[in-house]
């Protein structure tokens, strides 16, 4: 007889349709109460039930039993399932037990048995990992990977967590630069059958650096200029082998790729595309190169803005509280910040959860966008509890006091935001380590509690210097300062000054209270010593202490006033010193007063990124003394980043010390510049009229202008390369300031590392036109935060 062969997928064809057939047109066969049914883990993940005509209940539930448990005890399993002794055996509920047994990641496989109302589960248990091992990993140690992956040492095997593992491994070793880096596994039996070994094994080839980025179509954007707006992702350059620079991160260059949009649609090109860029690896899989299309497509202006639904501002007052006005180029950024401009409009009105929803209309024609906002201004809301969390040192009300909203007050968002930028402003929290969260209350819808949850940095800091100048020639500065001492928001600092001419020296002891007695007044303290040598004539010595006190004017504006005491001696007076001089003069008691006004706008007095800071003091000398003279002194600063990590900051210094009197002004309270925290490019003390033998007498007025460029250059280690440039000089008298004659100007560079102890700073300035004795370069290095 001739076999008829019949392929794998027809055979099954023909038992489908024979079972199919059997369900529709004959009746089940019943089952017996003394019958053994099986469910394996297969039917239950199928659905459990087999065909619908059988009957779900079983029958009762005397006994439930597990076997083949050895390390996972039986009341782990039985916890899992809902099956319970007494009550029906059921298809549905069985196949349920199952599963949830399975999602332990204990067990490979799981059945269960019902007979006679025994109700058995049936368990195969995965192994156990005894031993963790790499191979290949010749770029980075095992104990780094160790580190990194999930499952550990005497866990169960689990191959979904070891997969995860393999991604956690390739992400390690891609923010390392080793992109090309693939990682597979292996288990590895024992003599144990319930033991392995698993083994990650690794291909990790050598770093690749980014040798190239290219912009494809880009017409109104250069190249260069669309490579630097890329955050993470740059070419390799110099310093590629001690940092990340030049390393490709896939999750990292999407980033890059939204920030590309953000860009284009911030400068009003709102059709901007981009196409899957091309990264192609080198022959020797050490470079990467890349390829970025880009369709930039037109510029778009606004078109006209319009405003709807709960209105509670008139449309003229919310269009002057917006950036974006007709005919502008359109800014996605201004935008957003319009949005949240008009939201903190209603806030302050006690609308916290006010939704203003932005709607855009393109008209491709006139290649402009119309804008509505529409708003839905929700209930009115209170603020409940203010709680402060992470606070480890500084007091509850070291941070409550800053804050400008009250518990029980209605909710307003230009404080809320005020009163966060306080806090970051104290200079105790970590950048970026201030956080503000509402919390609605379940029961109050119309009651916000306020989380404040703060991450405590170092406050203390020790500030070293050297230096070289033509009167004390090397001299070492040095101080140690704290500015939240034991939590309470106190400052103190104790500062010194040596010099190798073993006469120049200074030591001074500060203290600062800023809420006095718990009140809005501040209140502080300085003893000084000072022994500084006045060239060609003698040794001054003074030791003294100042009184100061300040109160708000307003929010970010003080009033600060001062009183202080020195008393004069001189030593080591030349015998030969020109009578006329009448050093006399130069000796008593100086007793001043001082009033100054301070607006301080920055975001944080330690490391400075953005906004402002101006001064105007004044002193007074001669109550009840023999000194006397007034002094004048306007500061400004502004602080702008240019990106992320790009910041331009700018000071400028306008000094003058008037006599008012026919005694002269002390020698130590006239200006002298140069040195590392005004001209760099110049000798410390050195720029200031001198007399004939070319020794600096100290200027009646000065007039000083810093600008510089921090740039990150080692991110990672929070080493940054800056640019600067200085102008000043120090004038015999006031015309000459207001005329500007005789600038002295220097460039230079240096390298900045925010170190554990404080910034270092190495730098190098360069007079321009130097004259005289000045020098082609003066080095300077220095423990302490620029201005």
């Amino acid at each position: 007889m001739k076999l008829l062969k019949v392929s794998r997928a027809f055979a099954q064809t023909i038992c489908i349709f024979l079972t199919l057939g059997l369900a529709a047109f004959g009746n089940p066969r019943p089952v017996a109460a003394s019958e053994a049914l099986h469910f394996s883990l297969a039917s239950a993940v199928q659905g459990g039930r087999g065909p619908s005509a059988l009957k779900d209940e079983l029958g009762p539930i005397k006994e439930i039993q597990v076997k083949g448990n050895k390390k996972i005890e039986k009341d782990a399993v039985l916890a899992k399932v809902k099956s319970k002794v007494g009550d029906e055996a059921k298809r549905s509920t069985i196949a349920d037990d199952i599963k949830a047994v399975h999602s332990l990641g204990y067990f490979e496989d799981v059945s269960v048995d019902y007979d006679n109302g025994l109700l058995t589960f049936n368990v195969k248990e995965r192994p156990t990992v005894v031993k963790i091992d790499f191979e290949g990993n010749d770029q980075i140690s095992s104990k780094d990977l160790t580190e990194v992956i999930k499952l550990k040492e005497y866990s169960i095997l689990d191959v979904n967590k070891v997969k995860e593992d393999i991604a956690l491994i390739q992400k390690h070793y891609e923010e390392k630069g080793f992109y090309l880096a693939r990682v597979s596994y292996d288990v590895k039996p024992t003599a144990k059958p319930d033991e392995v070994e698993l083994i990650y094994r690794v291909s990790d080839f050598d770093k690749v650096r980014i040798k190239k980025i290219t912009f494809l179509n880009n017409k109104r954007f250069s190249d260069e200029h669309l490579k630097g707006i890329l955050r993470n992702t740059k070419e390799g350059n110099f310093f590629s082998w001690i940092s990340s620079s030049g390393s490709f991160k896939e999750s990292a260059f999407k980033q890059d790729l939204q920030i590309l949009t953000y860009f284009y649609l911030n400068e009003g090109y709102v059709k901007f595309r981009y196409e899957t860029p091309i990264v192609t690896v080198s022959d020797d899989k050490k470079w990467l190169f890349i390829s970025i299309y880009v369709d930039e497509g037109e510029r778009y202006n606004v078109g006209e803005i319009d405003y709807g639904g709960d209105l509670l501002y008139d449309k003229k007052e919310l269009s002057e509280a917006t950036l974006l006005q007709t005919g502008q180029v359109f800014s996605i950024q201004k935008r957003n910040d319009d949005i949240q401009r008009l939201t903190e409009k209603y806030q302050d009105l006690g609308y916290a959860f006010v939704n203003v929803n932005p709607k855009m209309n393109v008209h491709d024609d006139s290649r402009t966008v119309d804008i509505r906002y529409d708003f839905e201004k929700g209930n009115l809301v209170h603020f409940g509890e203010i709680n402060v969390l992470g606070n480890t040192k500084t007091r509850d009300k070291v941070i409550r006091r800053e804050l400008r909203v009250r518990e029980g007050e209605l909710y307003n968002g230009t404080r809320l935001r005020v009163s966060r930028e306080r806090v970051e402003r104290l200079g105790y929290f970590a950048p970026g380590e201030v956080v503000f969260n509402t919390v609605t209350r379940k029961d109050k819808k119309d009651v916000v509690d306020l989380e404040i949850t703060v991450k405590e940095r170092s406050t203390g800091t020790v500030t070293v210097g050297m230096g070289y100048g033509s009167i004390q020639k090397f001299f070492l500065t040095t101080q140690i300062a704290e500015i939240n001492l034991f939590g309470r928001g106190q400052n103190l600092s104790l500062a010194g000054q040596y010099a190798s001419d073993k006469v120049s020296r200074s030591l001074s002891l500060g203290f600062t209270e800023p809420y006095f007695n718990d009140t809005l007044w501040s209140a502080g303290v300085d003893i000084f010593l000072v022994s500084f040598p006045i060239p060609n004539k003698y040794l001054e010595f003074k030791d003294g202490f100042d009184f100061k006190f300040g109160h708000p004017i307003m929010d970010d504006v003080y009033a600060y006033t001062t009183y202080k005491f020195e008393h004069l001696t001189l030593d080591q007076i030349r015998y030969d010193l020109d009578p006329a001089l009448n050093v006399s003069d130069d000796v008593g008691n100086l007793s001043s007063v001082g009033l100054s006004i301070v607006r301080d706008k920055r975001n944080n007095r330690f490391e400075t990124t953005k906004g402002n800071y101006e001064s105007i003091a004044t002193e007074f000398a001669g109550v009840g003394a023999n000194k006397n003279f007034a002094k004048f002194i306007a500061e400004t600063r502004f602080y702008h980043p240019i990106t992320e990590d790009l910041v331009f900051r700018t000071k400028l210094e306008i000094g003058h010390t008037l006599q008012t009197t026919d005694k002269n002004v002390p020698p130590s309270e006239k200006f002298y510049l140069g040195g590392p925290n005004n001209l760099k490019g110049f000798d410390t003390f050195t720029v200031s009229p001198k007399d004939l033998a070319g020794t600096p007498l100290g200027g009646a007025s000065e007039l000083l202008y810093i600008a510089e460029i921090e740039v990150p250059l080692i991110k990672e280690a929070g080493v940054k390369l800056v640019f600067f440039y200085d102008m000043g000089n120090s004038y015999p008298t006031f015309r000459e300031l207001i005329t500007v004659a005789s600038l002295k100007k220097d460039v230079g560079f240096g390298f900045r590392w925010f170190s554990p102890i404080g910034p270092l700073r190495f730098e190098w300035g360069f007079p321009i036109n130097p004259v005289g004795n000045e020098g082609n370069v003066v080095f300077n290095f220095f423990i302490g935060p620029p201005f």
